[in-house]
This record gives C-alpha cells, structure tokens and sequence, in this order.
C-alpha cells in the first residue's frame, strides 16, 4: 500500500512540475513550436505506456483521451504563459 502512495505521490509532482515547466517557458516568451515539446513528449509516452499495459480497446482509448487532455491542459499553461509575457 505504501508503495502505491509513494508512486502517486511521485506521479503527481512530475504532472504539477511539467505544467508549471510550461508555464514558465511560455513566460519566458518561448516560440510556439517549444511550448509544443512537453505536451507532444508526454502523450507519446503516456500513449505507449498505455498501449503497453493496456489489454482492452476501452482501456487504451480512455488512457489516450486521458493524455490528450492533459496534453492540452500543458500547451494551455504554455499559453497563458506567454499571454501573462506580454
């Protein structure tokens, strides 16, 4: 049980210091196409992951979804970054 914590735990910190990465670089009036880096990365592992682990085609779609949206939610802090820059 510990252990599970301490994996989410770690989860969570990576997830919150990837968006706050995106913040930041958007702040720093980064180019759109590296404001695209942290999210394009992270669905293309988390979808591999899931393809990976997946065993069902319900599973697979809902993690890809999943990764999407946070995706999304990266380039959207990548965004409100650079608007905040101005």
């Amino acid at each position: 049980m510990l252990v599970i914590v301490v994996i989410g735990l770690f989860l969570l910190a990576v997830t919150l210091g990837l968006g706050y990465w995106s913040y930041l670089l958007g702040k720093r009036n980064q180019s759109n196409l590296v404001g695209t880096i942290i999210p394009v990365a992270y669905f293309v592992v988390r979808a591999i992951l899931a393809w990976m682990t997946q065993t069902t085609t319900h599973g697979l779609v809902s993690s890809l979804v999943g990764s999407l949206l946070f995706s999304l939610i990266y380039y959207g802090l990548f965004v409100w970054g650079k608007h905040r820059a101005k």
